[in-house]
């Protein structure tokens, strides 16, 4: 089994059992605590990369240190969204299907950025993403076939947020691996991680320290989750071609649904259900990029 799928895979698995306790640390903690509590879990797992003897591989440290770091803070300031969005009753079952388009943004912004065409998949990719957004925005209804629009739901408008914030993560994760080693990045991801806890510390007067043990724990664990699949994606990325990895890393919220539905009691409806396969293909279809133009080799090499 070729390596990039042995750690996409894997990279795959832990994210989905991120997804599925997210909920339960929503429950009863803020996003900004979430936030907080997972960086005590995701700081020690990158405490001991720093004896990995590929700490200093990799060229152009600098600008590969900035791009992780961009990581971590993006990658936080998502996940605190996404976190808010849970906590206002989003059911899991829709907000990962939906964040999961987050290439949609990489995409959108590579005409104006990289001076790049929006290609003929990708067009076609963004109309079933929007598709995908107004299905989703439905509330649930007594029939199993119509649900009522929602323009919009408070956890909708966090879950946008989320998936505009994680496109921008999209775009600096795999723009690291380029120029330093994933053992490397995953430090600097947790140092960005801890950047925004110390804003958040400072500025948000409304966290709570009382905090139930289960999502105490939780969110604590929900951070040593994080620490290994971006590790695990980093290295997907370095052994495989970005092509192939990045719609497959895509995939996770697939097991996000089967499970979240009948473990939280989620309804889905036919219109819910058409959205999140429209969201699921949406997000694979538009991670589909040619190995020889990636956006941020072309931007680093020029």
């Amino acid at each position: 089994m070729p390596k990039w799928l042995i750690y996409c895979t894997v990279s795959m698995l832990i994210w989905a059992i991120w997804s599925l306790l997210s909920p339960i640390a929503s429950r009863d903690l803020s996003g900004s605590m979430i936030q907080i509590l997972s960086s005590a879990g995701l700081i020690p797992f990158a405490l001991l990369l720093l004896f990995s003897k590929n700490l200093r591989k990799g060229a152009h440290r600098g600008k590969g240190l900035l791009l992780a770091l961009a990581t971590g803070i993006t990658a936080g300031a998502g996940n605190i969204m996404l976190y808010n969005a849970l906590g206002h009753h989003g059911p899991a079952s829709l907000v990962f299907p939906i964040t999961s388009m987050s290439p949609l943004i990489p995409v959108l912004a590579a005409p104006f950025l990289f001076k790049e065409k929006i290609r003929g998949h990708q067009a076609f990719g963004i109309a079933v993403a929007l598709i995908a957004i107004l299905l989703l925005n439905t509330s649930p209804s007594p029939s199993p076939t119509v649900a009522a629009f929602s323009f919009f739901s408070k956890w909708m408008l966090y879950t946008l947020l989320a998936l505009l914030i994680f496109g921008i993560t999209f775009i600096t994760q795999k723009g690291a691996t380029y120029f330093i080693s994933d053992e490397l990045s995953t430090v600097a991801f947790a140092v960005g991680f801890v950047l925004l806890d110390i804003f958040l510390l400072l500025t948000d007067r409304s966290l709570s320290w009382n905090i139930p043990a289960k999502a105490g724990w939780v969110s604590v664990f929900i951070g040593v989750l994080m620490g290994a699949g971006s590790l695990t994606l980093f290295a997907a990325y370095r052994y495989g071609k970005a092509s192939i990895v990045s719609p497959f890393s895509q995939l996770f919220p697939i097991i996000t649904v089967l499970v979240a539905v009948p473990l939280y009691h989620e309804p889905i409806d036919l219109l819910r259900g058409i959205g999140i396969l429209a969201a699921l293909g949406a997000g694979i279809i538009l991670s589909i990029e040619r190995t020889q133009s990636l956006p941020l080799r072309g931007a680093a090499e020029g």
